[in-house]
């Protein structure tokens, strides 16, 4: 019951909440991107221009399939194999994320293809930018937690194929939804790499501590530290 407290805070905290909290102007380097290989109107013409039926598997993937990847992988740890400290670990590693790229997209933001009539916007929902706003392009998040979550999914039989199916979907889906530029997803997959190699040390501590509250360890009556799980 603590993580099912903690876990909806720890997202409001740091994937909403904190992008409202910037103090300076970001530099909008977008005119810069503009002068890149595949950073135009014809490549995005071309993705738009699938089919139909194409188009609509790749909305659905972006909009359902990121959130499957998320709620689900971190459900399947806490609730099916009840490994607290793995769950805990996906948790911790993406609100890292949102914190270290909340910073870069403090000093410097780039407009969606959408935003600048490169590309057309296939989401339009308004309501998708409570949380986010589609200036926070470098890196991408979506590439970068959908490969970072399957990269937690590698060592799980069967599950591990559908985590990194999505982790090449994903990416695809944010370029033909026109929400993402190509250099978004290249520096998304290296962020992502980096986010998932990051040190373990703060993954236990917080681990031990949400034990604590939950009451699966108990303090040891002379030290006040943690004599271990109970059985």
């Amino acid at each position: 019951m603590v993580r099912l407290a903690i876990y909806p805070i720890a997202y409001i905290m740091w994937g909403g909440l904190m992008w409202y909290s910037q103090i300076i102007t970001p530099i909008d380097v977008t005119n810069l991107l503009l002068k890149l290989p595949l950073c135009n109107k014809e490549f995005y013409l071309t993705l738009q221009s699938l089919p139909a039926v194409i188009i609509e598997f790749f909305k659905i993937i972006y909009l359902y399939g990121f959130s499957f990847e998320i709620v689900g992988g971190i459900g399947y740890y806490l609730f099916i194999k009840k490994d607290f400290l793995k769950s805990d670990t996906i948790l911790i590693d993406l609100a890292l994320g949102w914190l270290f790229a909340g910073l870069i997209y403090s000093i410097i933001v780039v407009q969606s293809p959408f935003q600048v009539g490169v590309a057309k916007d296939f989401i339009d929902m308004h309501y998708f930018w409570i949380f986010t706003k589609p200036t926070y392009e470098i890196p991408s998040l979506h590439t970068a937690y959908s490969l970072l979550l399957a990269l937690h999914f590698k060592d799980e039989k069967y599950l591990n194929y559908v985590y990194f199916a999505l982790a090449i979907l994903i990416p695809i889906s944010t370029l033909i939804m026109g929400m993402h530029w190509i250099v978004d997803v290249i520096t998304g997959i290296l962020y992502g790499y980096i986010i998932y190699k990051f040190p373990k040390s703060i993954h236990l501590k917080i681990n031990k501590a949400l034990d604590l509250l939950a009451g699966h360890i108990k303090p040891c009556v002379l030290c006040g530290k943690c004599n271990g799980r109970e059985n």
